[in-house]
C-alpha cells in the first residue's frame, strides 16, 4: 500500500468514526451541532477523501465496475459491511424524512417552527425543536457514514486483480506446473 493510499484511507477512517459518533449522539436526541458546530465540517471533509477515491478508482476499477469486480477485489467482509452501511443510510434517510415532515426546524418571531423552504408547516414546542435539530445531524451523518466508508474501504482494502500466468508454481489443481 502506498503512502498516499494509506493517508487517505486513515483520513477516511477518521471521518467515518467521527461521523459515527455524531450519528449515535444524535440518535439519543442530543443536538450535536448546537454543542459542537464544527460537526458540519464533516460534510466538507467528505470531498477531501471522496474526490481522490473517484480519481484513483477510475484508473483501477473503471467508470462502472460490476458487483463481481468489487467482490473480487475486496475482502467479503468489507463488501458486506459496505452493503449494510448503505442499506442503513437509506433507511435512516427515510426515517429522517418522515420525522421532519419534509421540513426544517427554525425560529421566527421568537417561536419555534417547522417550515419547508419558507412555507410554514406548524409550530414546535422547545423539546420538539431540540429533537428536530438533533435529527438534522442524524440525517446528514447517516450519509456521511457511506461517503467516508467507501473511500476508507478502497484505500485500505483494494486488491489488484490476479494477473494471468503469474502466481505460484502450482496451478488451480494444486499440481506443480512444469
Amino acid at each position: 500500500m502506498t503512502g498516499v493510499r494509506r493517508f487517505f484511507g486513515l483520513l477516511a477512517l477518521l471521518g467515518f468514526v467521527l461521523s459515527l459518533i455524531a450519528h449515535l449522539a444524535s440518535l439519543t436526541g442530543f443536538d450535536v451541532a448546537a454543542k459542537y458546530p464544527y460537526v458540519w465540517g464533516l460534510h466538507v471533509g467528505i470531498f477531501v477523501v471522496f474526490f481522490p477515491f473517484v480519481l484513483m478508482s477510475r484508473k483501477t476499477l473503471g467508470r462502472k465496475p460490476s458487483f463481481a469486480q468489487i467482490r473480487e477485489r475486496f475482502p467479503l467482509w468489507v463488501v458486506a459491511a459496505g452493503a449494510i452501511i448503505f442499506a442503513y443510510a437509506m433507511l435512516n434517510f427515510l426515517l429522517f424524512g418522515l420525522r421532519t415532515e419534509g421540513g426544517s426546524p427554525s425560529t421566527h418571531d421568537g417561536k419555534f417552527v417547522l417550515e419547508e423552504h419558507g412555507r410554514f408547516i406548524r409550530e414546535l414546542s422547545p423539546a420538539e425543536y431540540t429533537s428536530l435539530k438533533a435529527n438534522e445531524v442524524r440525517g446528514f451523518s447517516g450519509h456521511w457514514l457511506v461517503f467516508y466508508y467507501i473511500p476508507f474501504a478502497y484505500f485500505m482494502f483494494y486488491r489488484e486483480p490476479a494477473r494471468q500466468g503469474q502466481g505460484d508454481a502450482f496451478g488451480s489443481s494444486g499440481q506443480k506446473k512444469i
